[in-house]
């Protein structure tokens, strides 16, 4: 991989020597979206020189052509700004560096399957007769598959251009690991100023995850609207919007009780210390959903993932 964009871009000054005026980019990418109003593409890049650029029908293409997938490593030259408009109504533009040549490492590789060696169970000892049989272990605490309760898995609050704008395009994700459907109608999210409603006959089943949002507007933006996702939409942003240097999200049932919570930055109300803040573009999310210790360490930034 190194060596291909190492080739590629030493390809690029070689070729295009008229082109001093651009610089090089390159990095992994985190969002691709198709702009079908003018035929460009946007792409938002992580390290090693991230940024947020947009593939146009002049862009000279090589390799494997223009982004398609998040995931893909991009390098080439970026020039002068383009806009890409993603949406007429409502209207929705993306700003960007256009990319004057670009080469794409194809498709993201789907992760590697995980080799666990089988274990050698040593034969058991025979029951002494009148010897109760242990009941099989459920997901539950304990037994290490589950975390057994629902919890807040995940806070969009850093919002990336790619993906609207703040307040109104904030999500929190909510994750179900009892193993019981649960009705979260009427439970609260809570930041350090106000509250917002889940909407009645809202159910999160066992091992199932939720997007709580303000509008549908947010779902169609991660282009999640034929994809099974479980979207709730209370209509109103959270509290005053949740700050990206410190806050906190709370959730609460239908009778006021705290369910969950995490706090970040320079908000310590829930933890302390808190957890640390998400980068542009990253969400605050759990590190697991096999625990749940309620202390920083639980929680990390990540590239989003609005789940199933």
């Amino acid at each position: 991989m190194s060596r291909l964009f190492s080739g590629l871009l030493v390809a690029v000054f070689l070729l295009l020597p008229n082109l001093a005026l651009g610089f090089p980019f390159g990095g992994r990418a985190s969002t691709v979206l198709r702009c079908v109003y003018n035929s460009t593409i946007y792409a938002n890049l992580g390290p090693p020189r991230g940024g947020e650029y947009i593939w146009t029908t002049a862009t000279k293409t090589y390799q494997f052509g223009p982004p398609a997938y998040a995931g893909q490593w991009l390098l080439g030259l970026a020039g002068a700004p383009y806009y890409c408009i993603y949406s007429v109504s409502p209207l929705i533009i993306y700003s960007g560096i256009a990319m004057t040549m670009m080469g794409s490492s194809g498709a993201a590789a789907p992760p590697a399957p995980q080799q666990i060696p089988p274990t050698v169970q040593p034969p058991s000892a025979p029951t002494p007769p009148g010897t109760p049989s242990p009941s099989p272990s459920g997901s539950g605490a304990g037994s290490g598959s589950s975390i057994n309760k629902v919890v807040i898995s995940e806070v969009y609050y850093h919002v990336d251009v790619g993906h609207g704008s703040k307040p109104g395009n904030e999500w929190v994700e909510i994750y179900n690991g009892t193993q019981s459907a649960v009705n979260v109608g009427g439970w609260t999210i809570r930041d350090n100023s106000a509250t917002s409603t889940i909407p009645s006959g809202s159910t999160i089943q066992p091992g199932e995850y939720a997007i709580v949002a303000v509008t549908s507007e947010t779902r169609d933006l991660w282009l999640l609207q034929n994809s099974g996702a479980k979207f709730f939409f209370t209509g109103r942003i959270f509290g005053d919007g949740l700050s990206n240097t410190g806050d906190r999200v709370v959730l609460r049932n239908a009778s006021g009780t705290t369910i969950d919570a995490v706090s970040w930055g320079s908000d310590a109300s829930v933890m302390q210390p808190s957890a640390a803040t998400a980068p542009y573009g990253q969400s605050l999310a759990r590190k697991t959903l096999l625990t749940d210790t309620d202390i920083a360490s639980d929680w990390g930034a990540r590239s989003p993932s609005p789940s199933l």
